[in-house]
């Protein structure tokens, strides 16, 4: 009798595919919060390049809309 005659095929398959779904979602939510916080860097460090106080690059970041809870 081969794996997939067997009766428990389907909810072995079933379980693999959520374990499989829940790692690549935890993949790419770690690389999508990987990617935004290097964009965030990336602008802090353009605006200290333009010469602009920490006041005022404060300012510009919380324009954006970025919340600090979201970390």
């Amino acid at each position: 009798m081969s794996l997939f005659a067997s009766p428990f095929a389907i909810p072995i398959v079933a379980i693999a595919g959520v374990f499989a779904w829940m790692i690549v979602s935890a993949i790419v939510s770690g690389v999508s919060a990987i990617v935004k916080h290097r964009n965030e860097v990336e602008l802090k460090q353009m605006l200290v390049n333009q010469g602009m106080t920490a006041d005022e690059i404060e300012r510009i970041i919380q324009a954006t809309g970025h919340d600090q809870s979201d970390k």
